[in-house]
């Protein structure tokens, strides 16, 4: 894959920017945007995205595999083990495993550290994933878990929970606002496993944040960590089952996306104000388009080969974080497998609106400031809203199938539900 190629059409099929044209002029490059066409998307590899098997779902449950938010990691070998052999069509999961990997192959591991203690990418779950490789004969040091921000990934507990000789590194040291430091390191002191983002490998997209510096055109580009263009040959995704305030739910493609580019923080901008409050014209929301701008990327849709949902313990209102204070789990008990992010995407956002609805609430699509929401405490007696953009955006899941991204047609998509 040459520099051209990785460059070429960089709004990802998608009109970027267009509907913004209301933020005011300072927030969007002038001139349209190039159109991608689908035709002229770079086809992936037989394992690259949507993968062999497109629309199959496989959801393992088992009623023990978590209890009081204590995961069972024998629950879980046998859940994963079972995850794999459906979705090959194998007797043995050591084929399954062997479909995807080889001797050989540098194999990466995301996961989602934000949602800490509980919703995040169990450690067993990963050190079991670790075990399936293993049995594909991919050796420990050839094995990398990576994440965004390195201060979350260490804080989230990853480190102390990976095998001796498997690698962790991340694209950047912290969170800052302007997120556009290529290095990784906003504040410019250097620090190890952190890996920094490709220069020649970004999606530009006409909009930006209105915290950019107006003279650096870095704000209309986000580039993609150099773990996934250099380092490894091929990942796993390991999402969590959450809803979220901006996409509607945070899913295999938000992972994929927001996970795997800089300066994401354009997506889905918010300005408060005490005495107003959250208010539609004060936020923004792109998240319907960046996530499969970004995950259309040819090094995503070739390198992620296999999607594992993590349902063990869901968020179904308040995600992605402990922060929101109307945070709430439930320990759904299940691990769903796919090649296909938008078909898993399809059925973990139905699981996480029949639980909504079971609670009483609103379906995803239908919160936000525009729409309806909840009031919540947050101090002293003052009342806010739970949402704080005009309204969520999870079309993005139905946006990605148009790139070819995976399906999204429910009549054409296999969920099989397993139950141990």
């Amino acid at each position: 894959m040459d520099r051209r190629t990785f460059l070429t059409g960089a709004a990802a099929g998608l009109a970027g920017g267009a509907a913004l044209g209301w933020a005011g002029r300072h927030w969007l490059r002038p001139g349209p945007a190039p159109i991608l066409p689908v035709e002229g998307i770079v086809r992936a590899g037989e394992l690259g995205l949507p993968g062999p098997y497109p629309g199959r779902v496989i959801e393992v449950h088992h009623p023990g595999s978590i209890a009081n938010k204590k995961r069972d990691r024998e629950a879980i070998r046998a859940m994963i083990g079972r995850g794999m052999r459906e979705l090959v069509g194998s007797d043995d999961a050591t084929e399954a495993w062997r479909r995807f990997f080889s001797p050989g192959d540098r194999v990466g591991i995301k996961v989602v550290p934000v949602g800490k203690p509980d919703s995040i990418s169990s450690y067993e779950v990963v050190q079991e994933v670790i075990e399936g490789l293993r049995s594909a004969k991919v050796r420990l040091n050839d094995i990398l878990v990576f994440e965004r921000y390195r201060n979350e990934f260490i804080e989230a507990g990853y480190v102390a929970n990976l095998p001796e000789r498997v690698h962790w590194e991340c694209s950047a040291a912290q969170y800052d606002e302007r997120q556009v430091a290529i290095d990784g390191f906003p504040d410019g002191h250097r620090i190890d496993h952190v890996a920094g983002y490709d220069r020649d490998v970004y999606r530009e997209l006409a909009y930006c944040s209105p915290r950019h510096d107006q003279r650096d055109d870095r704000r209309f580009r986000s580039h993609l960590s150099n773990i996934i263009t250099r380092k490894v040959d091929k990942f796993i995704s390991v999402p969590v089952l959450k809803d979220h305030r901006s996409a509607g739910v945070t899913l295999s493609l938000k992972n994929l996306s927001h996970g795997s580019v800089n300066n994401v923080a354009r997506s889905h901008i918010t300005r408060y104000n005490p005495a107003e409050g959250y208010y539609p014209g004060a936020t923004i929301n792109q998240c319907g388009e960046f996530i499969p701008a970004a995950v259309s990327l040819p090094p995503i849709r070739q390198k992620a080969v296999l999607q594992i949902l993590d349902g063990l313990l869901g968020t179904w209102e308040g995600g992605p974080g402990i922060w929101n204070k109307t945070f709430a789990t439930w320990e759904y008990q299940s691990l769903l497998f796919a090649t296909d992010p938008v078909a898993l995407d399809h059925v973990g956002w139905r699981i996480i609106d029949a639980k909504r609805a079971a609670e009483g609430w609103p379906a995803v699509g239908q919160m936000g400031l525009e729409a309806e929401y909840r009031m919540v405490e947050w101090k002293e007696g003052i009342r806010c809203p739970s949402e704080q953009f005009a309204r969520r955006q999870p079309e993005h899941i139905a946006l990605a199938a148009t790139l070819g991204l995976g399906v999204f047609d429910w009549k054409q998509i296999e969920h099989r539900k397993i139950v141990l």
